[in-house]
């Protein structure tokens, strides 16, 4: 069912602020819906899901999840309920930010807000349902087929007992089969109206020769889920050695695998609660830690951890303990894995499932238990390190001593910009123990040829607010003050771009349909006067100060108008009688 919005004026534009727009065509959600619905839905508490905020004066900060960043300039304004990076210049309101997050429509955003703040839309929907309804519709009702072909396949079954799964352990994490020469994906698709394009656009199934199959025949699948916990792929595994043997759903507009971690719906509801994540390199490893009672396992879909699914991770734990294969592969994914973690400053072990190749191969060759004992003596990550340098270079050599110091170095560098100052002095006795050179000799190694500066994080400077800044900051943040302001002397203000706000928001039309249009200057400067001044103790206060101020910015105006009068003038007369209004003025500014 498709949710239609545009306001009920017919202009076109569904919401306030910074909103994409709909076609004019399109059919109505009120705006008061929307409104609602914005109002309800608490933007803090929706992009926490996505990224870790932290508290700055009235905004919240984080690493934006829009480019690639290592200093914080992701803001949110819960008031103003937006967001703005002053990196990208990404901005919008909630309903935007859960658009471009999810890659979803405005209708799509709209339904999953409107379902969390509690309110029915259903008298607003029209024929029809959204592509992304439609979308996850067809992966649940083929999933239901594929379950049931694994209850009619003994050899399916089997496979998954002989890997240790039990008959309650198969119906728990949602198992099925897809029969070779399967067509279960067209049949459900047809069902559904769903055309054969569309059905390989969605990657369930795609073309062998002149027909349609089943993308995951001869497979047992499982469902992968999105953070809402609706199914978006499958991951595949052939019942014998046929390659691939692991085979995952296609990227698609819904599905990426980038942004997808396996089990994450689930484990996110705990990880504040355990304490830490656990991420495992394929979703067999995934599952035998959750077999083990391990709740907050999840697994990667691509090579390593990327950067979207860390800012993920970050907004529910900075604590992770990273478990890869036990091959030079898992190593250099591990290696990856570390890299990012450490730029975005979290916490990390490392635990190795020696002498096994993976964690599901150690589950089920030593038992419960087995894995919640190695994590248990999972090292911190800083002693991977020094294994991993071990494992790539051949210390028999000074050649390969050399190579492997110089491999340390750049993690020491590294870790010396992000403040893990402990971790190299682990690291430099693990070393001294290891080569039976002294600490001090290493520690000189590791310092040789570094630049004399090291990038450091600009702390953002205490600053004077003017009076422009100060009457924005109240403009935005105090709706009962805004007919007062634009009744001041605003033209008296020096900053241009206070000057121009004002300009701009007095025309009488929407205020945030007005700053959606503003330039990105002007928006990078509105975001910063927000953040940059503290809430007032006491608003009504600061706003007769700063009226305060502009009558006197106005009088001092008019001085330096006299003055040029005085210097211009053609008689003592006309100059006394200047002097005498200078002085009057002069007197006016004294008594304020």
């Amino acid at each position: 069912m498709i949710l239609l919005a545009t306001d009920d004026t017919g202009s076109g534009s569904p919401g306030p602020l910074f909103f994409c727009l709909l076609p004019r065509s399109e059919n109505v959600i009120p705006r008061e819906v929307i409104e609602e619905i914005k109002e309800k839905v608490d933007i803090v508490e929706v992009v926490s899901e996505y990224v870790n905020l932290t508290r700055v004066g009235s905004s919240y900060r984080a690493l934006c999840p829009f480019h690639s960043e290592t200093n914080p300039s992701f803001y949110v304004h819960p008031g103003l309920k937006i967001y703005h990076c002053f990196g990208c210049g990404a901005s919008g309101d909630v309903i935007k930010f859960l658009q471009e997050m999810e890659g979803i429509s405005f209708q799509e955003a709209l339904e999953r807000l409107a379902k969390r703040a509690g309110i029915d839309l259903s008298l607003y929907r029209t024929e029809g349902t959204s592509e992304y309804g439609k979308y996850i519709r067809l992966y649940e009702e083929t999933w239901k087929r594929y379950v049931k072909e694994l209850e009619k396949s003994k050899e399916a079954k089997e496979y998954l007992k002989s890997r240790g799964f039990s008959e309650e352990d198969i119906e728990k994490f949602g198992f099925g089969y897809v029969p070779e020469r399967s067509s279960i994906s067209i049949e459900v698709a047809e069902n559904m109206n769903i055309t054969p394009e569309e059905l390989v656009r969605y990657g369930i199934a795609l073309k062998k020769g002149d027909r349609l199959v089943d993308r995951f025949e001869g497979r047992i699948v499982v469902p992968i889920k999105n953070d809402s916990g609706h199914i978006v792929a499958f991951g595949g595994r052939s019942l014998g050695n046929e390659e691939p043997k692991y085979l995952n759903s296609p990227e698609t507009r819904y599905f990426s695998k980038k942004k997808t971690l396996f089990l994450f719906d689930e484990a996110k509801k705990l990880a504040k609660e355990v304490g830490f994540f656990v991420i495992t390199e394929g979703y067999f490893d995934a599952l035998a830690f959750r077999r083990d009672g391990i709740p907050t396992a999840v697994a990667v879909l691509g090579a390593n951890l990327s950067r979207e699914a860390i800012l993920k991770l970050s907004a529910y734990s900075k604590n992770v303990i990273l478990c890869f294969d036990n091959d030079r592969a898992g190593f250099r994914a591990t290696l990856k894995s570390l890299e990012d973690l450490l730029e975005y400053e979290f916490n990390v072990l490392v635990a190795t499932p020696s002498p096994y190749k993976d964690p599901d191969e150690l589950f089920q060759k030593e038992g419960e238990g087995s894995l919640k004992k190695m994590l248990k003596n999972s090292r911190s990550f800083e002693y991977f390190l020094v294994a991993a340098g071990e494992t790539f270079f051949d210390k028999s050599s000074s050649a390969g001593v050399r190579s492997y110091l110089s491999f340390l170095k750049g993690w020491v560098q590294r870790m010396r910009r992000k403040g893990y100052l402990k971790h190299i002095e682990n690291l430099v006795n693990e070393v001294s123990s290891s080569l039976q050179i002294p600490e001090n000799q290493i520690l000189n190694f590791f310092e040789s040829e570094r630049s004399n500066t090291m990038p450091v994080h600009e702390s953002r400077s205490s600053k004077i607010y003017d009076e422009g800044r100060g009457l924005v900051y109240l403009f935005l943040n105090y709706e009962d003050f805004r007919e007062k302001i634009l009744e001041l002397d605003l033209e008296v203000l020096e900053d241009e771009n206070a000057k121009e706000f004002f300009k701009r928001v007095s025309s009488g039309e929407d205020l945030n349909e007005v700053i959606e249009n503003f330039p990105k200057e002007l928006k990078d400067w509105i975001f910063e006067a927000i953040e940059n001044i503290p809430p007032p103790k006491d608003p009504e206060k600061f706003l007769t100060d700063l009226s305060e101020k502009l009558k006197i910015r106005r009088i001092e105006k008019r001085i330096a108008e006299i003055d040029d009068m005085i210097r211009k003038a053609s008689s003592d007369d006309e100059r006394r009688l200047l002097l005498s209004m200078k002085m009057d003025l002069l007197r006016k500014i004294k008594r304020r």
